[in-house]
């Protein structure tokens, strides 16, 4: 496979103008960089270190994942709040592009997942209230969710866990309330004003971490500044800098400082400053074709995992992601081409909705 580089593009404005990005390849690397990351635990620890905790990086490749999931979140959902100006119209975008594969993702693994990989037997299965839980307390997206199936992977490693990975969606759903507040208030569409609204939440947030409105859970404010800071570079977009020189001098300072305390601060620069590199300096875009797979893959890796880690419990950690990988795969085209894309096909729903009631009232 040949890369090409765009040297033209100096900053995020010029990234979006030419026309075309790598943000479907660079989640799909991230959602795989998941899998990656959470196979050592879910194998017992068997097999070589993380890459980047190998690096002496501080962080796992897994987490590092996550980060750069939420920085592009807040820097697309930022522009898709502009682009549509409108809370019930950026509500449903938002409802329709994570609720239904989630909602079917559940809804497996309670009812499909679990009977095949449980100890018990079917009856007693269906007669515990555990499946039907794990649906319903799982399905709000709370912060206090539903983790086991009864007797299911009880012998892995890693526990009964059946998805680890979908602690993180209570938090995207909190940042969309965010994004919608501030739109619907105004932030969003001034630029001063956001840019004081976000330093002044970043204040608060250092001083009282355990009191952000909608960011109940002290995991969730490292999540919330990445994803301010996604929303800070659209807002700024004209104003940002994409150069690969600037990347590796941020990394080299970032890597020099990993003992002080501002270390992660450096580091989710870093981040940032990797993700528009990335999705606008690689002119590769074939893997545009081929649709979103990234969203299925979070969803169904770690039950992917798990799956496998039952099966053949032995396996070392890189062949476990590997497994693990091709299953989710797997799992999130199906889940793609058969719920994700369709419901997309129902984002113009509500103003088509409204159209045909005005032009009903309108012929009355």
């Amino acid at each position: 496979m040949v890369v090409h580089f765009v040297k033209r593009v100096k900053t995020i404005s010029g990234g979006l103008e030419q026309g075309g990005d790598n943000f479907l390849l660079l989640r799909f690397i991230a959602a795989a960089a998941v899998i990656y990351g959470h196979a050592p635990a879910i194998t017992g620890g068997s097999g070589p270190p993380d890459i980047f905790v190998w690096l002496n990086w501080g962080e796992y490749s897994g987490s590092i994942a996550v980060d750069l999931f939420f920085v592009i979140s807040g820097f697309l959902i930022t522009g898709s709040f502009l682009r549509r100006q409108h809370v019930a119209d950026f509500v449903w975008a938002r409802f329709i592009r994570i609720m239904p594969a989630y909602s079917v993702c559940l809804l497996l693994s309670a009812f499909l997942l679990g009977p095949l990989f449980t100890s018990n037997s079917l009856e007693e299965y269906f007669a515990n209230p555990e499946p039907y839980a794990y649906v319903s307390k799982n399905l709000p997206l709370k912060t206090d969710m539903a983790w086991d199936l009864p007797g299911v992977f009880a012998g892995n490693p890693k526990r009964t866990t059946i998805n680890g990975s979908i602690w993180t969606l209570p938090a995207e759903v909190r940042m969309y309330a965010w994004a919608a507040l501030l739109g619907l208030v105004g932030v969003i569409t001034t630029r001063w004003l956001f840019n004081a609204v976000i330093v002044g939440l970043f204040i608060f947030g250092l001083l009282y971490p355990n009191d952000i409105p909608l960011v109940p859970m002290s995991e969730y404010v490292r999540l919330a500044g990445l994803f301010a800071t996604g929303a800070f570079c659209y807002i700024n977009r004209s104003r940002i800098p994409i150069h690969g020189g600037l990347l590796l001098a941020t990394c080299g300072i970032a890597y020099l400082c990993r003992s002080t305390r501002i270390y992660p601060y450096l580091f989710a620069g870093c981040e940032a400053q990797f993700v528009f590199w990335f999705t606008y300096n690689i002119s590769w875009r074939c893997f545009n074709r081929f649709g979103d797979y990234s969203y299925g893959i979070y969803l169904w890796g770690f039950p992917a995992q798990q799956m496998v880690a039952a099966i053949a419990e032995n396996l070392p950690s890189l062949l476990n992601a590997l497994c693990g990988f091709v299953v989710a795969l797997f799992l999130a085209a199906a889940s793609w081409h058969a719920v994700e894309k369709p419901a997309l096909g129902l984002k113009s729903a509500p103003s088509a909705l409204m159209r045909w009631l005005r032009r009903e009232l309108a012929s009355r």
